[in-house]
């Protein structure tokens, strides 16, 4: 069917996928009196239009498929610019080459292990539960049993709960993603050589589980209090753009686990819907 005629934008990632849908589509007369059970009004045949031998009819609040459609969520470009940067690793040594952008499906369960200070736990918790009430789409509580949990907090010299980081040196930490992209397991090791004090510790812990929330990466074009700052401070913190930058990698106002390519194809396609069209574009997500 021409472009004129139907504005559906599909994105396939992995086994799942989202759809960049406008809420407005034309569908031939015959389809339409199979799917919908309602009359034609006067109005119907004002919005006709013609293709060929057939007769379309313009439906509203078109819905392709099942699941949850949430509106697009405009951004300016200086946001977006920032954003590309720190949620798309370059993949390889090709720089218009970008691996998926990662994020957590699931709640994440948190456990620390027994070395792991009071103090620093409740300073952690309290970081994680600031980030936990401000960001829709990702859930994190603490778990008492290793059982439970999928995020693991430890010190070296401890058990080593991923032998993927058993030989790591420095403090790190490690996570796992499914097929879509989607973070399922995460630790973090810190290597207690490395600090003088407690509080360096707990920094450490918090700028790494940060980080972890989307394997984001660290860049030069913030001051070094962000967590998505390349620079070493005592003192960082969760910042505006911060919270901002986190909450849009967690909104469903995008597809999730794209490519940078495929995200600026969604927004270029979005942003002239919204434009030309004037109304609502929805991203339908089955997954």
């Amino acid at each position: 069917m021409k472009q004129q005629f139907l504005y559906i934008f599909i994105l396939i990632i992995s086994a799942s996928f989202c759809q960049a849908q406008d809420t407005l589509r034309y569908i031939p007369l015959n389809s339409y009196k199979k799917k919908f059970d309602v009359p034609l009004t006067k109005e119907d045949s004002l919005n006709f239009r013609f293709r060929d031998n057939d007769t379309l009819v313009l439906v509203k609040n078109y819905k392709r498929s099942k699941g949850v459609s949430v509106p697009y969520e405009p951004k300016d470009s200086t946001f977006l610019k920032y954003y590309k940067k720190v949620a798309f690793r370059q993949k390889n040594k090709f720089p218009d080459s970008t691996e998926t952008m990662k994020y957590w499906k699931d709640g994440i369960k948190l456990y620390f292990s027994e070395s792991v200070s009071g103090k620093t736990k409740r300073e952690v918790m309290k970081f994680v539960k600031n980030i936990d009430e401000q960001v829709d789409s990702l859930r994190i509580d603490r778990v008492r049993n290793i059982e439970d949990s999928n995020f693991v907090i430890y010190y070296s010299g401890d058990y080593e709960y991923l032998l993927e980081m058993r030989n790591k040196k420095n403090s790190e930490y490690y996570i796992y993603w499914n097929r879509n992209s989607q973070i399922y397991r995460g630790a973090i090791k810190i290597n207690i050589k490395e600090f003088f004090n407690e509080h360096l510790k707990t920094e450490r812990i918090k700028e790494m589980f940060f980080l972890s929330l989307g394997h984001f990466v660290q860049i030069n074009d913030f001051a070094c209090e962000s967590y998505f700052a390349n620079c070493y401070s005592e003192s960082k913190h969760l910042t505006p753009l911060d919270i901002e930058l986190l909450k849009y990698h967690y909104s469903y106002g995008i597809c999730k686990g794209t490519t940078r390519e495929i995200f600026e194809e969604q927004h270029r396609w979005a942003k002239k819907a919204l434009k030309e069209k004037h109304h609502k574009v929805m991203f339908l997500h089955s997954d």
